[in-house]
């Protein structure tokens, strides 16, 4: 099953990361990605409910959206997500514990990790891939780039200040997909309730993916 969904990230290309205030703000900015072509959304754990929205978000769109938990820091937050039928699990730092338990169960697990060891580390203890957090922060695309180059085995997955204008050369870097926060989900557009804004934004993304996609096909 892991291989499968981390399969289908890769396809999609972008993993959008659900921080807001409340269930509702949540709920309604999954759905405004589905509407806006991005079947998948990371419902982080320091969502108060966090739990409830992904049992709701599994119920409601089964077999159309993929759901995963984010910010997944302990055992017993993982055990409590994967109970409550999430598909993948991202951690935001190392932590072999939460990659160990995921690995025995079968379920795909994007261990967050930052210097060449940690990611190293991470991978080598079973991750289906590896989340380079904070990415902006250690120079973007210029060091998925320099990481990629001696380890390119290992499936990246950049966060952390990923927006429009970068995507493009975090996917040339070679980034597996990337994940995008704040600048596509927007705390502020949340709070309004304007969920179409959100909508339209994972469009934008979406042409963005496509556009470099068919630009590589063209040179290969």
């Amino acid at each position: 099953m892991k291989h499968a969904i981390l399969d289908v990230l890769a396809e999609i290309g972008i993993v959008p990361v659900v921080r807001a205030d409340d269930e509702r703000e949540a709920f309604g900015a999954a759905e405004a990605l589905l509407e806006g072509d991005i079947p998948v959304c990371e419902i982080t754990m320091t969502v108060p409910g966090a739990i409830e929205v992904i049992k709701r978000l599994n119920k409601e769109f089964s077999g159309v959206l993929t759901v995963g938990a984010g910010t997944v820091k302990t055992l017993e937050m993982c055990e409590r997500a994967l109970q409550a039928g999430c598909q993948f699990i991202v951690t935001p730092t190392v932590n072999l514990n939460v990659v160990s338990l995921c690995r025995k169960e079968g379920v795909c697990v994007i261990g967050g990790a930052l210097t060449p060891t940690e990611i190293l580390s991470v991978w080598e203890a079973g991750a289906s891939a590896v989340k380079v957090f904070p990415a902006k922060a250690v120079g973007g695309p210029h060091f998925i780039r320099m990481i990629h180059d001696p380890f390119p085995e290992i499936d990246l997955v950049p966060t952390g200040g990923v927006d429009l204008n970068t995507l493009p050369e975090y996917l040339k870097a070679g980034a597996v997909f990337v994940g995008a926060g704040g600048d596509l989900v927007n705390r502020g557009t949340l709070k309004q309730g304007t969920f179409r804004e959100i909508s339209e934004r994972a469009r934008q993304y979406v042409a963005v993916i496509q556009a470099v996609r068919a630009e590589s096909a063209k040179l290969s």
